[in-house]
């Protein structure tokens, strides 16, 4: 009696969690019938707006005068914005125009017609998303979309060129050489500049992660575009801004708290659109990781696409094992295990609710609800009142590998730890939650 009620219990259980799965797919499932793909259609089934339009028609105009006149100078047209607002989504619409008018209307007037065109974006779940967006229009092939180094190596050994390039996500280009990824130029704009007759450029300074990808301003470490734009000839240029936000749905008070503190660390009042409920952005700051960490888990249920991101200020390591980032006694969930086999991005697969994202893991795509955690590196300086860096506790040691043209590493860490909070601060459409892991800041924070 007692073995079988053991069995029993055992049984009921499973029957428990087997229920509890079931239901929590089959919520899913129908968040996905209601949304379809998020990151797919976010790129490539959404309607422009007139600032897009008109700048998508703009590229269009200066690639066709520029390949018609091309006399062995390359052109570039910028393209320049924070993150969300729709630098990719324009990139996408322009690209399928391009391969329809190279390889499908075959109009023999157009000095686009059988051009040889190119994607090429240097971050692998972006890749993996282009990849999976070509299957809906038969006009854009896999062999369009390339990684930076895959392209400039076979057009190298080709000894061939190609029309238009279009570079999503510059400030990911590589800026030094380096073996280990079969690169083995200075610069990858460099490169492309020499192996393409007009480049289309995607750029935001604000997201450069790594040394061996470090973009500013000026070219004082690491490299500027401003350079590379500056040798051009005036008529083979254009430089654009986007300014208009599409990801973040809320007030400009809200925008600016989350510039002020991701850009130079500045704690500005609560926002009034939030704390008078004016907006319909949800931000929070927390005391308990755990607790937000279980309202993310709820919103997920009812929106999908909640996840928790942190700065990369806990050990990660790619030997096959999970690590975890810690936060107190009631916050121990893993990192995101590597998974470049996977094709559904990361923010959408429903096993990640389980997973904390780091910025590499997010960049580029978008989150319904994110909770972010500042980690060990991001502290609070009393008498600036303002968010202090703390270099020697963050943990991504690739992204700190000294590079020749970096002259002033110290600056750049702290660049590079503000890019990654900038970019995960930026990831969350509904709403944003922050837990800081330095007891002051979050006090600080608290009570903003």
């Amino acid at each position: 009696m007692l073995k079988y009620s053991s069995r029993y219990a055992l049984n009921k259980q499973t029957l428990g969690i087997m229920t509890r799965n079931y239901k929590r797919m089959k919520r899913q499932n129908e968040i996905s019938l209601q949304t379809g793909d998020n990151a797919i259609n976010k790129l490539s089934h959404v309607k422009l707006s007139d600032e897009q339009l008109n700048l998508k028609e703009s590229i269009l105009a200066f690639a066709r005068e520029k390949l018609k006149n091309y006399n062995g100078t390359p052109s570039m047209y910028v393209i320049q914005g924070d993150a969300g607002t729709g630098k990719s989504v324009v990139l996408n619409a322009l690209f399928n125009d391009i391969q329809r008018l190279a390889l499908h209307d075959k109009d023999e007037n157009d000095v686009i017609n059988s051009t040889r065109n190119y994607l090429v974006v240097n971050h692998p779940e972006m890749l993996k998303l282009y990849h999976r967006i070509s299957k809906s229009f038969p006009y854009i092939s896999k062999s369009s979309l390339e990684r930076p180094t895959s392209l400039i190596n076979t057009l190298q050994k080709e000894k061939s060129q190609a029309d238009i390039i279009i570079v999503d996500e510059a400030h990911l280009l590589s800026t030094s050489k380096d073996a280990f990824k079969r690169f083995y130029g200075e610069n990858h704009l460099q490169d492309l500049m020499e192996l393409g007759k007009v480049l289309v450029v995607v750029y935001d300074d604000k997201q450069a992660l790594r040394m061996g990808s470090y973009w500013e301003e000026d070219a004082a470490d690491g490299s500027s575009l401003s350079y590379f734009y500056n040798q051009l000839p005036k008529e083979n240029k254009n430089w654009q801004f986007l300014k208009q936000q599409f990801r973040v749905v809320a007030e400009p008070d809200m925008l600016e708290w989350i510039e002020q503190l991701s850009t130079v660390g500045k704690i500005l009042p609560f926002p009034k659109s939030v704390s008078q409920k004016h907006s319909n952005f949800d931000f929070r700051i927390w005391e308990d990781c755990g607790a937000m960490f279980s309202e993310l888990k709820a919103l997920n249920e009812k929106y999908g696409q909640c996840r928790m991101l942190a700065t990369y200020d806990f050990p990660y390591r790619l030997d096959g094992k999970d690590y975890f980032v810690t936060c107190g006694d009631s916050f121990k969930v893993r990192w995101d295990r590597y998974t470049p086999r996977e094709q559904t991005p990361w923010s959408e697969r429903e096993d990640t609710i389980d997973e904390v994202g780091s910025v590499y893991t997010i960049q580029g795509f978008d989150l319904n609800y994110a909770g972010v955690i500042l980690g060990r590196s991001v502290g609070y300086n009393k008498e600036t009142d303002r968010i202090e860096l703390k270099p020697e506790l963050y943990d991504d040691r690739a992204g700190f590998t000294k590079k020749k043209n970096i002259k002033n590493p110290e600056k750049v860490k702290h660049k590079i730890i503000m890019n990654s909070i900038n970019v995960l601060l930026t990831r969350g459409v509904k709403g944003l939650y922050i837990y800081a892991y330095d007891a002051e800041l979050r006090e600080r924070l608290t009570r903003c």
